[in-house]
Order: structure tokens, then C-alpha cells, then sequence
């Protein structure tokens, strides 16, 4: 996709510079399980991705939370670094009193076969207006197709620096692993539809270097063998559990002196990683780091973990 962008992208001007443009893209994830990078020089941070995640998907939109992970979250903030006002969190949970993930999975459990499940993320009540904060990401549809559950993602405009794989293609791969368990189907593809495909001129210099220095190191790493396994009844408790167990390990503690009451293997390891995070951030000792990394497996989770606390500059990213 860099790659593209840096040979065949129009230069264009936009509200935050200049840019590198491929108009109306069609991007597929044939292996949306596969979702974390570790491009050498990305330095992108998997941590704040499995964080970011699990803040939208319990509906939240405080930055009180996420800035802990993500320093810049606060530039795009309409009142001063309190909310996000158009965070995806509350659209999917909590639109006008509709949860839209919860209408989507009861819609394919009685029809597997609807065209409906749709989840709306612009309001054109809102969102036409002058804001820091204008919802990227507008529309995601589930569709049902020879057992496999696959999610369609229609967005004006993608980032491919700090929407798409920073975040974007993370968040979205999660909640269809998590749709197609409630709905007891396999995970199918992850189709981006995007208007503007664009690189920031700020970033080109970077994306040059990474794809002239590219190893293709994600042939030798494969995914994590750590799958999704809650029912739809008991996820709301399971998620709410996780969110305060983040929020003790934020606060200080840690995970070894804790209990993990819930047993599902992607929330087990993602608390697991956030654990890593935090007991790098206060200065861990390498033996003890080691034995907390160690407990990630193997597989792309562990690699970007590993390869995150080894950076020469790592707490800056």
C-alpha cells in the first residue's frame, strides 16, 4: 500500500497539508486474525492498538483513558482533552439508545442469509459541522457467505500512517473475530471501500526508507494461535472485567499480583500485553520484562511486543 502510494499517489492539499492521494481503493485483509505490525521503522505501538480497541468496542469515547497511550489524542479533541466527540465507541454501542453491535448479531442469529446488518457511524445530524473530530470510518456491514462472516468497511477518507495501520484495520479485524464467534461462523475477509487513500508528506521520507528496507519478516512470524472465545452472553461481563483490570495495571499494579477472572484466550494474552506495557513504562528489570513477555506466546503479538520494548527510542513511541 506505501508502495503504491509513493509510485502512482497525486500530490493533493487538505486542512492538514499536503499529501499523497489514490482516490476510491478497494483494500481486502484475506487474514484479518494476522493484525499486528511490525514493519521495522513503522514504529507504530501494539499496545495502544489493543487498548484504542477494547475502549471502542465497550463504548467509550473518555480520553482520560486512551491519552494514556496515545499522546496526540488529545489534538483532535473538541473540549480540551475530555472526549473525542465522534469516537466510533458510542456510535456502536449506544446510537440514540440502539446498540448497533447488539442489533447485528441478533439480525444474522434469526437470518444468516440478510443483507441488513449494518452499523452506521456518520450522523449527518452532528457531523456537519466545524470539528477537529469528524468520524473517518462511516459505514461497516457484516455479510454472511458459506459459513464464513465477513465485514465491509466503506470510509471518506483513510490515513494509511495513523488510521489504517495504526488502528483502523486493527479495530475492525477484532470485532469481526468477536462477531463471528457470537454467531459460531469463521472469520472471513475485511474489506476496506475508501474514497481518499493518502499519505501525509510529513510521513513520505519514512515510507520511503520502510518499503526500501523491507524484509517481508511477517512470512517467518505467522499469527497468534490466541483466538476470541466468549458468547454473547457473557461478554459484557468479560469485557468489563478486562476494562478494570486495565485500569488497575494503569494505576500501578501488577498483573502477577492479580486475579484474571475470565478464561477466554485473546482477552487472557491482550491483558497480558498491557501488563508488558506498563511494567516497560515504569522501568522493569529485563529478567522480569523477559518472563512477562514470555507469557505472550509466540506468533505477530509476541514479535510486535518484542520488537516494541527493543527500540532505541521506545518510550517516545
Amino acid at each position: 500500500m506505501l508502495s503504491r502510494l509513493l509510485v502512482q499517489g497525486r500530490a493533493v492539499d487538505s486542512r492538514n497539508g499536503p499529501a499523497l492521494e489514490l482516490p476510491s481503493q478497494v483494500l481486502t485483509v484475506e487474514h484479518p486474525t494476522e493484525r499486528f505490525l511490525h514493519t521495522p521503522g513503522r514504529n507504530n505501538n501494539p499496545f495502544a492498538a489493543i487498548a484504542e480497541t477494547m475502549w471502542v468496542l465497550a463504548g467509550r469515547n473518555d480520553l482520560s483513558y486512551l491519552t494514556a497511550y496515545l499522546k496526540r489524542a488529545p489534538e483532535y479533541s473538541d473540549d480540551n482533552g475530555i472526549t473525542w466527540r465522534a469516537g466510533y465507541g458510542p456510535r456502536l454501542r449506544n446510537w440514540k439508545g440502539v446498540d448497533q453491535v447488539a442489533q447485528v448479531r441478533e439480525l444474522l442469529a434469526a437470518s444468516p442469509d440478510s443483507r441488513r446488518a449494518v452499523i452506521s457511524l456518520f450522523d449527518p445530524e452532528i457531523d456537519f459541522q466545524d470539528s477537529k473530530d469528524i468520524p473517518c470510518n462511516n459505514w461497516l456491514h457484516f455479510l454472511v457467505r458459506d459459513g464464513r462472516l465477513h465485514l465491509n468497511v466503506a470510509a471518506r477518507s483513510t490515513d494509511i500512517w495513523f488510521g489504517f495501520s495504526a488502528i483502523n484495520g486493527f479495530e475492525w479485524s477484532v470485532l469481526l473475530e468477536m462477531m463471528a464467534r457470537w454467531l459460531k461462523l469463521d472469520v472471513g475477509t475485511l474489506t476496506f471501500f475508501t474514497s481518499s487513500l493518502h499519505l501525509y508528506s510529513g510521513y513520505e521520507e519514512r515510507a520511503r526508507a520502510i518499503v526500501q528496507g523491507q524484509d517481508m519478516l511477517s512470512d517467518e512470524i505467522g499469527p497468534s494461535a490466541f483466538r476470541y472465545d466468549t458468547s454473547w452472553e457473557e461478554s459484557a461481563r468479560a469485557h468489563g472485567q478486562w476494562m478494570d483490570l486495565e485500569q488497575q495495571l494503569r494505576s500501578g499494579e501488577n498483573l502477577e499480583d492479580l486475579e484474571i477472572p475470565f478464561d477466554d484466550p485473546l482477552l487472557v494474552v491482550y491483558i497480558r500485553a498491557i501488563d508488558v506495557f506498563w511494567a516497560f513504562k515504569r522501568g522493569a528489570a529485563s529478567g522480569d520484562l523477559e518472563s512477562r513477555l514470555a507469557a505472550l506466546g509466540r506468533g505477530d503479538l509476541a514479535f510486535a511486543a518484542n520488537e516494541f520494548v527493543r527500540r532505541a527510542r521506545a518510550r517516545n513511541h
